[in-house]
């Protein structure tokens, strides 16, 4: 964590005049800068924001995980197993990052709680495990790969590096993007070096790992990197907008 990341955080300390360090002085005289009470949480926000995690998901969890809005025996027992799974991912982060596991989160069904499911593990790992995510979806890493074609100030090279060292990245929506050969090639070189690398990429999909519309070394790569948990064939998508529309027509109605 730079200094320069630390002057944009939302926090304000007079303490450390909200830079993160104080002066202090040590036994042998000597002056020394010491860390600030307010330093891992100006550390935390930051990681948020590097998140790119949208504003109204920012403070969902595993655990706020709704089962209730599932309607059919079949899907709420599916989405019991499938929070269960992810629970205990949490818990078993470390072991897992270190054999370099990742998540990945599919059900035929839009709207059946991957998305949501994957911010709420990205909440955790990043408040509670202190590891940097970064949330994205494979079409907006192409479309910043083809900018720095154009752009004298960035490179691709300098980008797929920067892909590469994160530790963990989570892909959402896979399978939506139209694998042209250059995609192919692109997402093929993203997962190599993520996956020689030992970081954790978790994906969220609309299909099986084994039915996405990419080639077998590009499959072979998501299977090896990534643990399927399949979510309910059923939208709760509905069920959660006529929830927060009857809240506020109750407090319309007061």
């Amino acid at each position: 964590m730079t200094q320069a990341t630390l002057m944009t955080s939302p926090f304000k300390c007079d303490k450390c005049n909200n830079t993160g360090f104080i002066l202090t002085t040590n036994d042998n005289g000597y002056e020394i800068a010491k860390e600030c009470e307010c330093l891992k949480e100006r550390v935390k926000s930051s990681r948020l924001s590097f998140a790119d995690i949208p504003e109204a998901f920012r403070d969902i969890t595993v655990s706020s995980f709704d089962l209730s809005l599932y309607k059919t025996p079949e899907g709420k027992r599916q989405a019991e197993i499938a929070k269960k799974l992810c629970s205990n991912y949490i818990k078993n982060f470390e072991q897992m990052a270190n054999s370099g596991k990742g998540l990945y989160l599919f059900s035929n069904t839009k709207g059946s709680g991957k998305t949501r499911m994957a911010v709420s593990i990205a909440n955790a790992l990043i408040k509670h495990k202190n590891t940097p995510v970064k949330f994205t979806t494979a079409i907006r890493i192409l479309e910043e790969i083809k900018a720095t074609y154009s752009d004298n100030n960035k490179s691709e090279s300098d980008l797929l590096a920067a892909i590469s060292r994160v530790d963990v990245i989570i892909f959402d929506d896979i399978g939506t993007e139209n694998p042209t050969p250059w995609v192919k090639e692109k997402f093929y070189s993203i997962l190599n070096e993520r996956l020689i690398n030992g970081k954790v990429t978790m994906f969220t999909s609309n299909c099986r790992i084994e039915k996405l519309n990419l080639e077998n070394r590009i499959v072979n790569r998501i299977q090896k990197m990534a643990i399927p948990i399949k979510f309910p064939e059923e939208s709760v998508r509905g069920y959660i907008a006529e929830k927060e529309n009857e809240n506020y027509m109750k407090m319309l109605l007061k």
